[in-house]
């Protein structure tokens, strides 16, 4: 290792002395056109990964750019011939392949004339060439999505130029009371000035209020698409409050005509169940919340949708499922990001503390588990029954303090609830039933509350500082950074504490640090004690 803090590989990883003073710094650097893959002892391990640095090319970042953060940050080392070829070949790909045109009348160009026979010769693209053109084809407006799916497949990036629906016009104006942050600011203006794209930024920055100033600019029939009842009313509320809008114009979805709205408000399961909702109105706008969220079976109504302006919203833009590069290509590109760590040292999220403590298996918890199947032991060492009693340590040296805690199991939650007489939510749990505790955990009438993975995600319960994650999916690194952005938004003392419970010598270790590294990529660290250091 050199004395800088980043070391270039030759087969394009890059590796990060975390103990460096430049660390997490050099890591943000290579955020707009990299991946964190892993941290191996001291060392964190990116990759150069197409999809980021055909969004870096969309953002206007140049190969060469790159390579200069590059060869910076490596103490001035001449990258490897390998390392800066890829470079400048999956850069130089970026509007190679274009839409333009219509939705009437679709064209795809090709601008680079050697590779019209490469394209035109696979079968992968037989089904969307229609009519041939001087430097391309004619396109099915229908096809407009699957097209860039399947050429991202190849290897190529769609730079999509062509006009969209204009959809419904309506008056939806922005209320002068509600003042954005500058960074909100900046992510408005880097979607407006394109068709479609994504924003990246945490859990309690106010992405909500993105998406409705976005909605305000635009002023056309607006479809919402979230990811639960619960957060379609949390956007019903911020429409109204930063818009004009009548109440009557701003409606939840609930499977009829009758229950649309110049501002319709749906979530991913309601579209998964009926796919029209996407051609039963004339949307000018789409808002996908939550994208990384986005489920398969929404793939191909998204590709159907691609004539209309759209934009996804989104904190951990990341799958597990490595099917992000749909996302890319349906939704479209990064428009506009910002480091946690950045909007936490300037007072718009709450200062965060990560803790993972490490509990005992009992002797009896211990032989189950040796003499278990590989696939039982997630299970068995989730249920540790020493998390209940640190729980209720972690309450003790929080007293006062509102108090979430978020698992994975039922049984362990209701277990959990019985033992401490803290009120549970759960998918079973009724509209009002969730919306009384969420209320009585808002206005201080509770001070602690028990969630499943109702909990993952678009909840706002602003006041809540500390929270204990008894369980998880496994190595989800998404849904790590969602639960602690439960307790990120901005509070009087403006810090948050987020403690996560792993069973000692178990595989809970492994899968606590693969879920850890979005976190850690954002320059945060856990501090790792025992049951008996609380």
């Amino acid at each position: 290792m050199t004395s800088a803090a980043l070391q270039i590989l030759a087969d394009g990883h890059l590796i990060v002395d975390s103990q460096h003073p430049q660390a997490i710094a050099t890591v943000q650097s290579l955020q707009p056109f990299s991946i964190v893959e892993a941290y191996v002892g001291r060392y964190v391990r990116c990759r150069l990964h197409r999809t980021a640095l055909w969004a870096a090319a969309g953002r206007g970042i140049s190969a060469t750019q790159i390579i200069d953060t590059l060869t910076a940050a490596s103490g001035a080392v001449a990258l490897d011939a390998k390392v800066h070829r890829t470079i400048v070949t999956l850069m130089h790909r970026w509007g190679q392949v274009t839409l333009t045109g219509s939705t009437t009348a679709l064209f795809l160009h090709i601008h680079e004339p050697t590779l019209i026979p490469r394209f035109q010769h696979d079968p992968t693209f037989a089904a969307f060439f229609d009519i041939p053109t001087d430097d391309g084809w004619q396109i099915n407006p229908l096809l407009r999505g699957a097209l860039k799916q399947a050429f991202w497949r190849k290897g190529w990036p769609v730079d999509d130029q062509a006009t969209l629906l204009d959809g419904t016009a309506f008056d939806c104006p922005w209320r002068n009371t509600i003042a954005l942050r500058p960074y909100q600011q900046a992510a408005v203006a880097a979607c407006i000035a394109h068709s479609h794209g994504v924003v990246a930024l945490p859990p309690g920055s106010g992405k909500t209020y993105i998406g409705v100033a976005v909605l305000a600019h635009i002023q056309r029939a607006t479809l919402i698409i979230t990811t639960s009842r619960a957060a379609a009313q949390q956007w019903r509320a911020s429409v109204l409050a930063a818009t004009t809008c009548a109440p009557d114009d701003v409606a939840i979805y609930r499977g009829t005509a009758a229950t649309l709205a110049p501002i319709t408000i749906t979530t991913y399961q309601q579209l998964i169940a009926r796919a029209t909702i996407g051609a039963i109105a004339d949307w000018g706008l789409i808002l996908y919340d939550e994208v990384h969220t986005l489920p398969a079976p929404v793939f191909r109504s998204t590709a159907m949708l691609n004539s209309r302006r759209r934009y996804g919203l989104s904190a951990t833009l990341i799958r597990e499922d490595g099917r992000i590069g749909d996302v890319f290509s349906l939704i479209g590109p990064l428009r506009y990001s910002m480091p946690w760590r950045q909007l936490e040292q300037q007072g718009f999220i709450a200062v965060a503390r990560c803790i993972e403590v490490r509990v005992a298996l009992t002797p009896a918890e211990r032989a189950s588990y040796l003499g278990a199947l590989s696939r039982q032991h997630g299970s068995l060492a989730a249920h540790a029954v020493a998390k209940y009693a640190v729980v209720q340590r972690i309450r003790q040296r929080h007293a006062g303090e509102p108090l979430l805690v978020i698992g994975h199991y039922l049984a362990q939650l209701h277990t959990l609830a019985d033992l401490t007489g803290w009120p549970l939510v759960t998918g079973a749990s009724s509209n009002d039933e969730r919306a009384y505790w969420f209320g009585a955990f808002r206005n201080g009438q509770i001070d602690c509350l028990i969630l499943s993975r109702v909990g993952n995600q678009a909840l706002d319960l602003p006041s809540a500082s500390v929270l204990v994650q008894i369980s998880g999916s496994f190595g989800s690194r998404q849904e790590e950074a969602q639960r602690m952005g439960r307790v990120l938004r901005p509070k009087a003392t403006n810090t948050a504490l987020f403690y996560t419970i792993v069973s000692a010598q178990t595989r809970e270790v492994d899968d606590a640090w693969q879920r850890q590294r979005f976190l850690m990529a954002q320059g945060y660290t856990y501090q790792v004690i025992s049951e008996d250091e609380l």
